[in-house]
């Protein structure tokens, strides 16, 4: 069956249309029993038009409309038919009408044929010249805005720019802002980022705010959250983020009502970029883990993959070493499922970085030897290198001397072999870091030479300032205490240069070692209070938290218990802030030990009692065994025999558990109430194990062992 006598039977079954004269003259065409100029002249006759009524004309658009989608064509010979009929009535709203469709209908086969089409452009603006003429004599704002509209758009098309923009400023004048409709939200939109693209800043800003408001008021959610967007993005460049943040809300608000789970994923990743500009960490990351869900649901893994990187960043960045890693090998997994196996093992590799930083080399290894599956068959010698010298620094942190230095020689060797100096300083430096790990002074001191060699060559601040590093620490394992000062000093600086924080963190922790081992407490106090204004700026809250507990016990060693107070509690808000238990374990420890010492005995022992608590949910019974044993001193000083005794048999049943037996003995004594003078044993370490919020070099004096 021919498409025409389909079209045929389909016009039959259209009840009571077919008695329509234009209709019949259409069907004729359809049929070849006329041809198009013989079509146009019946329309105009005035036998044709004396027939017709208004009516009868709009019943011919519906026609067309229904027909526009199957048969364009069609549709357009019926509003051409329309147009000539109204032309001769005098029927200027059905004219206008016909006319702005028939317009409608050449830009949708325009757009078919895939190409610039002259002829459909010509055609087009006559209609709509005609459809504005006919809305002017009618005083009819709206057609006028869509005749207006039409005609920007097409001489945007042919690159007449100004002619565009001259025709859509008429349209939005045409009319009051509140009778704006979607298609004005859409020229507002257009004229916002023609001033745009003229660097017209303040222009563009009003005109997207008009179409903000334009489409909150017709519900137009779409218009609304695309207008707020650019709104932001302008207010970004301007670098007003505090003006930019509460637009991203609304636009938050206005996707919701859409459904659009990638939408509303963009806008999350955006919040979350905002905030984590703004520094407000924990939000932007609850942003982005939304944004991660909304990705998910969507089955987008391009943003999914954006969110895992910038959540990635974001706990690296606030000191959460163990969680980026997490995000890392998330992407890892992600990157490999869709077959991009380089981008995989580069995140692998990433992650086993992070985990060496979170103190985890077992992990590391395992995402390694992972990244190593992968890599068999990728011959990119930039990840064999990595791979290689990665895979050294986990056996070091896991005291494999022979592998950690093996794994690192191939990685230099590797390096130098493809003439990537910077390369092969890096892993030198890790090599003269393994070598002083191990108290091998001499070969750490010739591999630190040879580095600085390279590092000169290269030029590299973040290099300068590692080496810098790895010379201070050989300087101090030397005891030539000025040498360590003045390198790491050196480090500091050069980090501060190439924004290498964690290598700048770790120079002035070494510095504040250095200062202690000199018994000067002041000045390591100094360097310490710099390494916290650096850890606050990064976000870092972890390093934060434990930067403020070593202050506050070298404040209490000094008995200045009032500062000592302040930063306790400091790191205890930081620890809940964080949702780390063992760090807010610990300053609870610290803080009552202040308040004790300081005769607050009421606020002492509410504050021994969390911090048992909290030990006891942890199952630190050692610190658990302190806290107890403190306690029951105080409530004994107190007179508190009862409570006391309490305390003191569970102290005792924790120093057997422990195998402290002179403890226990002591603790007997005491329970008898017998005048002996208890000997507590050495003090218990205030660290708990496996904690580092760095991945330091492991050797017997390390800078992070205090914190």
């Amino acid at each position: 069956m021919s498409v025409f006598e389909q079209f045929g039977r389909w016009l039959r079954r259209r009840q009571g249309i077919e008695r329509n004269p234009l209709y019949r003259i259409a069907a004729d065409v359809v049929q070849g029993r006329l041809t198009l100029e013989q079509a146009y002249a019946l329309a105009e006759q005035p036998a044709t038009v004396a027939r017709l009524a208004d009516g009868d004309l709009w019943e011919v658009l519906d026609e067309a409309t229904r027909a526009r989608l199957d048969y364009p064509e069609h549709a357009l010979l019926l509003n051409r038919l329309v147009i000539l009929a109204a032309r001769q009535k005098g029927f200027d709203r059905v004219l206008m009408e016909a006319n702005l469709r028939a317009a409608d209908i050449l830009a949708d086969l325009a757009i078919e044929s895939g190409e610039q089409n002259p002829t459909y452009q010509r055609e087009q603006e006559l209609h709509l010249q005609e459809a504005l003429r006919a809305a002017r004599r009618i005083a009819n704002a709206t057609g006028q805005r869509r005749a207006l509209a039409r005609l920007a758009r097409l001489a945007r098309d042919r690159g007449e720019h100004e002619r565009a923009r001259e025709l859509l400023l008429r349209q939005l004048e045409s009319g009051r802002e509140d009778t704006d409709t979607i298609e004005d939200v859409d020229t507002a939109l257009l004229l916002g980022d023609l001033a745009r693209q003229e660097a017209n800043l303040a222009a563009a800003r009003e005109f997207y705010s008009r179409a903000a408001r334009s489409a909150r008021r017709i519900g137009h959610n779409v218009g609304m959250v695309d207008a707020l967007l650019r709104q932001v993005s302008i207010l970004r460049e301007l670098g007003d983020l505090d003006a930019a943040y509460p637009l991203l809300q609304q636009a938050q608000e206005a996707a919701e009502r859409l459904l659009d789970r990638r939408l509303q994923a963009e806008i999350a990743i955006q919040i979350g970029a905002l905030l984590a500009e703004q520094r407000r960490f924990s939000k932007a990351r609850a942003a982005l883990l939304t944004a991660l869900e909304r990705a998910r649901a969507a089955d987008d893994l391009a943003l999914e993959s954006r969110c895992l990187i910038g959540l990635a960043q974001l706990e690296r960045q606030a000191g959460r070493f163990r969680d980026a890693a997490d995000h890392l090998n998330q992407l890892a997994h992600l990157e490999l499922r869709i077959g991009n196996q380089r981008a995989g093992i580069r995140a692998l590799l990433d992650a086993a970085e992070l985990a060496l930083e979170g103190d985890q080399p077992e992990r590391a290894l395992q995402l390694l030897q992972l990244a190593q599956q992968q890599h068999e068959t990728n011959e990119d010698t930039a990840l064999r290198q990595r791979l290689l010298g990665l895979s050294g620094l986990a056996h070091a942190a896991l005291d494999h001397r022979g592998e950690a230095l093996e794994y690192l020689y191939q990685a230099v060797r590797l390096a130098s072999s493809t003439g990537s100096t910077v390369e092969q300083a890096r892993w030198l430096i890790g090599t003269g870091e393994v070598l002083l790990q191990f108290g091998e002074l001499a070969d750490a001191l010739l591999v630190a030479k040879h580095a600085a060699d390279l590092v000169r060559a290269s030029d590299d601040s973040r290099l300068e300032a590692q080496l810098a590093v790895l010379q201070g620490s050989i300087a101090m394992a030397r005891g030539l205490r000025q040498e360590a000062m003045e390198r790491l000093s050196e480090a500091v600086e050069a980090a501060e240069r190439a924004h290498d924080f964690v290598t700048q963190e770790r120079a002035l922790l070494l510095l504040a070692e250095l200062e202690l081992q000199e018994a000067d407490p002041h000045h390591a106090i100094g360097y310490l209070r710099q390494a916290l204004d650096l850890a606050r700026a990064t976000g870092n809250d972890e390093l934060r938290t434990r930067l403020h507990g070593r202050i506050a016990r070298l404040y209490q060693s000094l008995h200045y218990f009032r500062e000592a107070e302040e930063h306790y509690r400091a790191a205890v808000q930081l620890a809940q802030e964080i949702d780390s238990l063992p760090l807010q374990a610990r300053a609870l420890r610290g803080l009552a030990t202040v308040l004790d010492a300081s005769g607050r005995a009421d606020e002492a022992l509410a504050t021994y009692k969390q911090a048992i608590a909290l030990a006891e949910q942890l199952g630190d019974r050692r610190a658990a065994l302190a806290l107890h044993y403190n306690a029951a001193l105080l409530l004994l000083d107190r007179g508190n025999d009862g409570e006391a005794r309490y305390h003191l048999r569970l102290a005792h049943d924790l120093a057997l558990a422990l195998g402290e037996t002179q403890l226990a003995q002591n603790l007997r004594d005491l329970l008898g109430l017998q005048p002996a003078e208890p000997s507590f044993p050495d003090e218990l370490s205030d660290e708990l194990v496996s904690e580092s919020p760095l991945n330091p070099p492991r050797r017997e004096t390390s800078p992070y062992d205090f914190l």
